[in-house]
């Protein structure tokens, strides 16, 4: 356990390279990841949970979920589509916050985007208790709606904060944030619209749409149930970067090298998968790219796909 420690991780992965693996799956957050990252570069395959992470193009490490600017495009995609052009972005002073507030800039650098404007961009500290200030510079600025990709602890400062300020704004948030664990123990302090960027996840409850991810989303859904399990987003990666990971050790052997795997992955397409349908032959090692808005319904302690592929309106 790297305890999110990017310092621990690095020791942790000269450790297990001791062993000459052929792959590592790990870490779950982006900057360890990204201190993992130069340790296993052009020697061992890396499978990072982390969708912040980047890898980079035509390398060895995989982030199998999809990226922070096709999230961020989804969002801005939705917020048009629901007149929402007054944007105030709330997050930490970490490198999670970073790679989002750059992703939601760049996104509106887009021709189609020119109707969105930043009027509030606000940072706090780990540690911070309250965010009093900050939200008040928000609802002084009139903001429409609230970028925080702030995830476990952080958000749960937002959360209550939101609510203690009397802040009622639609909310997008981490998908990061998608634990069912995590949100009942925020409970009434959930924004009233409570938004996610990420895949097409099922949800667990709700008939599963039809089409061609609906086998592999009622295998997934099943499994979890049977052992007393509601599977949420982190479920959904581990998940995705093991079917591949099997896949491959499958098709090329379990004594297979990182080259061998790395070809194997590297022309995989068609490929279900939770989040999306996967397809890596691009070489940016992410392999979905369908980036929805899932919407918190807060009275089915559950979520809903509230959008089409990219953040369009659904029909």
């Amino acid at each position: 356990d790297s305890q999110s420690n990017p310092q621990t991780a690095v020791q942790l992965t000269g450790g297990i390279l001791n062993k000459h693996p052929a792959l590592v799956i790990g870490d779950s957050a982006l900057s360890t990841c990204a201190a993992m990252a130069p340790l296993l570069t052009g020697t061992t395959l890396q499978f990072c949970m982390s969708p912040g992470f980047k890898p980079p193009l035509g390398g060895t490490a995989y982030s199998i979920g999809t990226s922070p600017p096709l999230q961020a495009e989804a969002i801005m995609r939705f917020a048009r589509s629901h007149g929402w052009t007054r944007l105030a972005m709330l997050n930490q002073n970490d490198a999670t916050g970073d790679s989002a507030q750059k992703s939601m800039l760049d996104a509106l650098t887009e021709p189609e985007n020119r109707s969105i404007h930043v009027v509030a961009t606000e940072r706090f500290s780990p540690g911070d208790i309250s965010i009093a200030a900050q939200l008040s510079r928000i609802r002084a600025a009139d903001g429409q709606f609230i970028v925080c990709y702030n995830s476990g602890a952080p958000f749960g400062i937002v959360t209550r904060g939101l609510r203690d300020a009397g802040v009622d704004l639609p909310v997008f948030t981490s998908p990061g944030n998608l634990s069912y664990v995590e949100l009942k123990a925020y409970g009434d302090s959930l924004p009233r619209q409570l938004y996610f960027s990420a895949g097409p996840l099922p949800p667990d409850g709700p008939q599963i749409e039809n089409g061609p991810l609906k086998a592999t989303d009622q295998g997934f859904l099943e499994a979890f149930n049977r052992q007393g399990l509601r599977p949420d987003w982190g479920h959904a990666v581990a998940w995705d970067t093991g079917s591949v990971v099997i896949a491959a050790l499958r098709a090329r052997g379990l004594g297979a090298g990182p080259a061998e795997l790395r070809d194997y992955i590297n022309g995989l397409h068609g490929f279900p998968a939770i989040q999306g349908m996967a397809d890596f032959r691009s070489g940016d090692g992410r392999g979905v790219s369908d980036a929805r808005i899932l919407k918190w319904e807060k009275d089915r302690s559950t979520w809903s796909i509230a959008s089409g592929p990219g953040g369009t309106p659904k029909n």
